[in-house]
């Protein structure tokens, strides 16, 4: 049966979902908000919705709250930009976003927000989250340990923003994760790694791929990220429908 596509607000979510609003704390104050959505209804409109639509139908939502998850929301994989796998599965690739460890914080394209969607359990790495203010906190650790690698600064801080309520870690347990990149929320993101479960583990050699969407992403990048991206589940149709709602948020 073919599937009814219409547009869809946070307003129409919450009347069929358990929501936790302020799931995370950054910097004592609540961020974020989580809606669990009924089992049964994973097959249905709008949540089988694919990322893009959740990306456009939701930004402004997104941009107040900083943070939506929707645990467990099984994976659609339509026209994702790159699916970020452990980096000894992308030692093909020049590009750093596939290969390195540990990312420079950073904001993707904004003010546009950007979508993450996991299958399964991410075991050796996860999401680092910060402010503005936690970014000046890396910038400043950065600057007084300069011949510091990225990893050696996440070995360094990742752990002290947690304690310290400067960081968070998302984007580890299946589902999607949508993050704000605008003025709006301040965030900043990075890939690291989940170092303890590294440790007892230090042999791994694959994780669960994480699969990544972005408006900017998709209409301009797509085949520059991951040599080896191909066709897998792209469709050029959809694309020109993010484009023209693109075009009309303009």
């Amino acid at each position: 049966m073919k599937t009814t596509r219409k547009a869809f607000s946070l307003a129409d979510l919450l009347q069929e979902c358990r929501v936790e609003a302020g799931c995370y704390t950054l910097h004592g104050k609540p961020l974020g908000l989580r809606l669990h959505i009924p089992e049964a209804l994973f097959g249905r409109w709008p949540y089988c919705a694919d990322a893009y639509d959740f990306l456009q139908y939701l930004r402004d939502d997104i941009a107040q709250y900083g943070v939506i998850e929707f645990p467990r929301l099984p994976l659609n994989k339509l026209n994702y930009t790159i699916a970020m796998r452990a980096p000894q599965q992308h030692e093909y690739s020049a590009n750093p976003f596939l290969t390195d460890r540990c990312q420079q914080p950073h904001q993707d394209t904004p003010p546009y927000p950007t979508a993450f969607w996991l299958p399964a359990e991410r075991r050796y790495f996860a999401t680092w989250l910060i402010s503005q203010q936690g970014l000046q906190h890396y910038q400043c650790a950065q600057q007084q340990c300069s011949a510091a690698s990225v990893e050696d600064l996440h070995r360094q801080l990742l752990a002290t923003s947690l304690a310290q309520g400067w960081g968070l870690l998302v984007n580890y347990q299946p589902g999607l994760t949508l993050i704000d990149n605008s003025d709006a929320a301040n965030l900043y993101h990075a890939r690291t790694c989940r170092f303890e479960t590294q440790r007892l583990t230090p042999n791994f050699v694959e994780d669960t791929p994480m699969y990544a969407f972005n408006e900017v992403g998709l209409l301009r990048y797509i085949d520059q990220m991951d040599e080896r991206r191909g066709a897998e589940a792209r469709d050029v149709d959809h694309v020109l429908r993010v484009a023209a709602r693109m075009a009309g948020d303009g």
